[in-house]
């Protein structure tokens, strides 16, 4: 499964989701409900740095 990186700007921190994915919690994660996790900038692929990240507010 392919993780989709963001940088959420509410937290000031790298996150990513992995699409169609359920988690042990129980959520699903969708385009219409994604699950955000935070992430360490050396988890981006490389190439890819905070800049190219596309930004996102995950809510508390």
């Amino acid at each position: 499964m392919d993780r989709v990186f963001a940088w959420d700007h509410h937290h000031s921190q790298i996150v990513y989701r992995i699409p169609g994915h359920r988690h042990a919690d129980g959520r699903e994660d969708s385009d219409l409900s994604p699950v955000w996790l935070p992430a360490e900038e050396s988890d981006l692929p490389e190439g890819v740095t905070v800049e190219d990240l596309r930004k996102v507010s995950v809510k508390d």
